[in-house]
């Protein structure tokens, strides 16, 4: 059996076309990696820079927390409204009134509701 020079040259060619189509779909592929690639990678320095950005205004507010939650700073905050009130706006409420407030029963009861003492 004896194989023509023709056809030698016809497996050559594909054999050669075969490897021509391997290799450069291989390269095709890693350029294609690559590119995608450079994305992630441009992307993750946009989130560092924003993750950066957002730890400085996280350590900012931190401070301002711990600056505000100071002692000398609550004290100067709160100054003047922890007194105790004055006599004139002091009410006493007797058992009695307690009482009758909280069973509902009124004993003025031909008072109407939102009608008030200055008003009857």
């Amino acid at each position: 059996m004896t194989v023509k020079p023709k056809s030698i040259n016809r497996y050559i060619f594909v054999f050669g076309s075969a490897l021509l189509l391997f290799f450069g779909g291989g390269a095709l592929s890693i350029v294609w990696l690559r590119m995608d690639i450079s994305t992630v990678a441009k992307n993750c320095g946009q989130l560092e820079g924003q993750m950066e950005i957002v730890g400085r205004e996280v350590n900012q507010l931190r401070g301002q927390k711990s600056k505000s939650l100071r002692p000398s700073s609550l004290a100067v905050m709160v100054e003047g409204r922890l007194a105790m009130p004055m006599a004139k706006n002091t009410f006493h409420v007797s058992k009695v009134d307690m009482s009758t407030r909280v069973s509902g029963v009124y004993p003025y009861a031909s008072v109407r509701r939102g009608v008030f003492a200055e008003k009857r």
